[in-house]
């Protein structure tokens, strides 16, 4: 290399950044990738995007944060972030990502490619000849400076480089090392290049106090406003999908979803989808006093790539299941993800008791299942009647009085499982499976020792939690021999996520029951819609202990993560525990995964239990056998085995 070179590349290196904004540089240089993109070739920079790119390259930036839903703006931000850089105003740069995966794949699908494909980039950047020490998956050279790509959960890939840009992807999904915070470790990295530095942040929402959500409220919190096209009253679609979208309340999924319209917060013109994505065209973003630090906040509503019917489609399929409710506010709403943790009033459940009373089983009820919670001095347990859409009947709740600690009440407990309860026209029904509470230690004994002797299939141990992989974990062994050694037929335990069961309670108690002209008009029941009966025990001491907890959220000081749990408002809620107990018994014996020929097998079973007429010349059909289950929930039923 000649002096002249040499001086030329220096003077290229530590030359004052060009006149050329993040958006101009992807608009004139970057190429789209095939691996990535529906339209690969050159990069066209949507309206709402270019405040985000440009404030990635404003010198008066120091932090951006971009809290946005899934497939608009936060990975090209952060690929026309690091191409920009590169290419206009090189330094060192470090790319984090949640885990050593992730940051694998995202050299190898994203960064890769997009050098591959950019020639601005593609002759500047180290050609990747093997695992040459220049250009690995890992850390990648250019001329003027390197790109590092590492996981957030590693140590030292925090600490040993100086950088000048940070870029840190999905935020919410980085876990707190030894050290501490990987955000606040990778940013004592920036402290060599002090006003010279830059970084950025994105992920989509995920519940108050996250990560993102922090750095968001900590920026200028900007917020796209569209003017409506009838009105023209600038308004932000942020927080808006419950308020404004509307769509008709009956039909199908489909039919439901294609009539969606946005509404104007003004003069509530609903607005076509034409009309939505040319109001997305002469958008404006706005935010509040600026501090070095631009905050953007965007939902699926502006994209150009998904139709509000589309969108609505994605919401009516997954509102009815939480975990699904979640993904779709967090990653298409981009809002955070509040649970469903605080029930109706006691006094509002107590208003809607139906006219069927405690013990019997009304149409629609193809099944029972019994939750048990267990206390020192007593039992207490709800049996539920289950039907098609997870809509549910609570048949009976009784309470056992006695000592666990000695036989007596457990004897009323083994009565009441052999109990069979009258469905309408005739048919009796047993408890198809009883899950019971192991207790709080002082009592676990009792309840393994009377579980033993119970038909397995019918009646199991259980234990809950406030997390799990599944709503119920596969059984568990206890029982082992004097050497240690699991029992193949002996006791075994179920874990049941109780904060599952809860959410989609609380949730379900809050369904509105059609209207007499919607029953007219052949409309049912939502969803996993809760009946209750008149009587019995079924006071309002009953609907008081369902409404005995709530959802609070505690923020962990050392590791600054949010925590949410559940929390009792009151000293009594063994009405809560049984019918969580008993609705994790639906879920194990497959509600969930039932189809219309499950459920029709169960009605199926049920006219063959009521009694014939006497002069039809037939004998009274057999009542199902009590225990061991030639009744549908038993292990002989293959597809219940789930």
């Amino acid at each position: 290399m000649t002096a002249y070179s040499v001086a030329s590349e220096a003077m290229r290196v530590f030359a004052p950044p060009p006149d050329l904004t993040c958006s101009q540089w992807a608009d004139q240089y970057r190429q789209l990738s095939a691996e990535s993109s529906s339209e690969p070739g050159q990069w066209k920079t949507h309206p709402f995007q270019r405040a985000v790119l440009d404030a990635i390259s404003d010198p008066k930036v120091r932090r951006v944060v971009v809290k946005a839903c899934t497939q608009v703006i936060k990975t090209e931000a952060i690929l026309n972030g690091i191409g920009y850089f590169a290419h206009m105003d090189p330094g060192p740069i470090l790319v984090l990502q949640p885990r050593d995966a992730d940051a694998k794949a995202f050299s190898k699908e994203r960064i890769a490619p997009m050098i591959r494909d950019t020639p601005a980039l593609r002759g500047i950047f180290a050609e990747g000849k093997g695992r040459v020490a220049d250009n690995t998956i890992e850390q990648k050279m250019f001329r003027g400076g390197m790109l590092a790509i590492a996981s957030a959960g590693s140590a030292p890939n925090l600490a040993r480089r100086a950088i000048r840009f940070l870029f840190c992807d999905e935020v919410d999904k980085y876990v707190s090392t030894q050290e501490g915070n990987p955000i606040s470790l990778a940013r004592k990295r920036l402290a060599t290049f002090r006003h010279r530095a830059k970084e950025i942040l994105t992920c989509s929402p995920t519940f108050e106090g996250s990560e993102i959500d922090r750095a968001y409220s900590q920026s200028d919190k900007r917020e796209y406003y569209v003017p409506c096209p009838k009105c023209g009253h600038m308004q932000s679609l942020m927080g808006a999908f419950y308020k404004q979208v509307r769509f008709a309340e009956f039909g199908t999924v489909e039919e439901r979803a294609a009539s969606a319209r946005y509404h104007c917060v003004a003069c509530d013109a609903p607005w076509t989808e034409a009309g939505r994505k040319n109001a997305v065209e002469r958008g404006e973003w706005r935010g509040g006093d600026f501090n070095g630090v631009a905050g953007f906040w965007i939902s699926e509503l502006y994209s150009p790539w998904k139709t509000l019917a589309e969108i609505v489609h994605d919401f009516l399929t997954k509102k009815d299941n939480p975990s699904e409710l979640q993904t779709f506010v967090n990653t298409s709403l981009a809002e955070n993800w509040v649970e469903k943790g605080e029930a109706p009033e006691w006094e509002t459940l107590s208003a809607r008791r139906e006219p069927y009373d405690p013990g019997t089983v009304p149409a629609g009820g193809l099944f029972l299942t019994c939750g048990v919670d267990v206390q020192r001095d007593r039992l207490e347990c709800e049996t539920v009647a289950w039907g098609r859409n997870r809509e549910s009947w609570s048949v009976d709740y009784q309470i056992f009085e006695g000592r666990t600690s000695e036989p007596a009440v457990w004897a009323k407990l083994e009565e009441y499982r052999t109990r069979l309860f009258a469905a309408e026209g005739g048919a009796e029904l047993p408890i198809s499976r009883m899950f019971v509470d192991s207790g709080d230690g002082t009592t676990t004994n009792d309840v393994y020792n009377w579980v033993r002797m119970q038909p397995q299939s019918q009646v199991q141990a259980i234990k809950g939690s406030d997390k799990g992989i599944l709503p119920v974990g596969q059984p568990s062994p206890v029982d082992v021999t004097a050497g240690g050694k699991k029992i193949k037929a002996g006791l075994k335990i179920r874990m049941v996520n109780v904060s599952f069961f809860k959410a989609e309670f609380y949730a379900d108690l809050k369904k509105r029951a059609p209207t007499d002209d919607e029953i007219a008009q052949g409309y049912g029941y939502p969803p996993g819609y809760c009946h209750f009966p008149s009587g019995g025990n079924y006071g309002d001491e009953h609907y008081k202990q369902l409404c005995a907890e709530q959802l609070v959220s505690h923020r962990n000081r050392k590791t600054g993560r949010t925590k949410t749990e559940w929390q009792q408002m009151r000293a009594r809620n063994e009405a809560l525990d049984c019918r969580v107990y008993a609705r994790a018994a639906a879920w194990d014996l497959g509600l969930d995964r039932m189809q219309d020929k499950h459920f029709k097998a169960y009605e199926a079973q049920i006219e063959a239990l009521k009694p014939r007429p006497k002069d039809a010349g037939t004998q009274p059909a057999p009542r199902p056998v009590r225990h061991e289950s030639k009744w549908l929930g038993g292990r002989e039923r293959g597809w219940l085995k789930r």
